[in-house]
């Protein structure tokens, strides 16, 4: 795929890609189908997919991390066991 943003080389996007959620798999299609780059709402597409997925796992952990927050909070103020 010819990147179409100068700052970024085909190995840092689809490390980008990698880190963001996607599979070794869906980096490989991803970049297969948008060689031409004639695509870009298709590749506008798979992106904000991924984008949101990320941003869903993002608001799990928070959640996560809130409870947590919660239980010391408990635990040091004598309302936990």
């Amino acid at each position: 795929m010819k990147v179409t943003i100068p700052e970024i080389t085909d190995k840092e996007l689809a490390d980008l890609l990698k880190s963001s959620g996607m599979t070794e798999a869906e980096v490989k299609s991803f970049r297969k189908r948008c060689e031409n780059n004639c695509c870009s709402a298709e590749k506008v597409r798979v992106l904000r997919k991924t984008r949101t997925a990320l941003l869903d796992n993002i608001h799990e952990k928070q959640a996560v991390l809130d409870k947590l927050d919660n239980l010391i909070w408990f635990a040091e103020h004598g309302g936990g066991s």
